[in-house]
């Protein structure tokens, strides 16, 4: 089982900057139309409400916040300038070596090939590239190709990639912090559905009670 938990503990992980990838907000996107269970408002109370709470430093990249949809921009809105910045390039490609640098080798990466100007990645590209450059050692995403590329890349040698799994578990926590259970079933099932992926690369327990009992002394 490979988890950050092993380096840094949930709460100690609430209190540092983290970035947060577009997807954390998108999860069941596709099908918010047709399943009430992948609605907003039920991803909201479900494991969103529960991170902006827990988390005390987050930032959002404004090409991350231009992808997400209005309900979630409304929702993140009520935390900015509180425990939300959202923050930019501010000119810096094209001016600024160092940075220019780190965001060409991030786009040229095999699993990326972004171009600029382009929409496909293109939070993930500015967000991994602005962590880079300002030191962020932690970003949130639940996309495979960022934790491949943060590995496997030198300009993102400090940066660690927090997983779906340690959302649905900051989740997990908090309402049973409030000894508040009525979200434990759609927990279950987020992460049996929404964390398939990082459950096979990082060879986590196939179910969220087993998860939560192999990482329970990283709480």
């Amino acid at each position: 089982m490979e988890t950050l938990l092993s380096r840094i503990t949930l709460q100690e992980l609430w209190d540092r900057q983290v970035m947060f990838d577009a997807n954390i907000f998108m999860v069941g996107i596709e099908n918010r139309g047709s399943d009430r269970n992948c609605s907003f408002e039920h991803m909201l109370h479900s494991y969103i409400l529960p991170i902006f709470e827990c988390f005390t430093n987050i930032i959002i990249h404004e090409e991350v916040y231009a992808e997400i949809d209005d309900e979630a921009k409304d929702f993140i809105n009520t935390y900015v300038g509180k425990t939300v910045t959202i923050v930019s390039e501010n000119g810096m490609y094209g001016t600024d070596p160092l940075y220019t640098t780190i965001f060409n080798h991030i786009a040229g990466h095999e699993l990326v090939r972004y171009e600029r100007g382009r929409s496909k990645n293109r939070g993930e590209i500015y967000s991994l590239a602005y962590a880079a450059y300002y030191h962020i050692n932690y970003l949130c995403s639940k996309d495979a190709m960022v934790d491949i590329v943060s590995y496997e890349l030198d300009d993102l040698k400090d940066i660690e990639i927090m997983t779906f799994d340690i959302v649905v578990l900051t989740a997990y926590v908090y309402y049973a912090w409030q000894h508040d259970n009525s979200h434990s079933k759609a927990l279950k099932a987020i992460y049996k559905k929404y964390c398939a992926d990082v459950i096979k690369r990082h060879r986590l327990p196939d179910t969220l009670g087993k998860y939560i009992m192999e990482v329970q002394s990283w709480i």
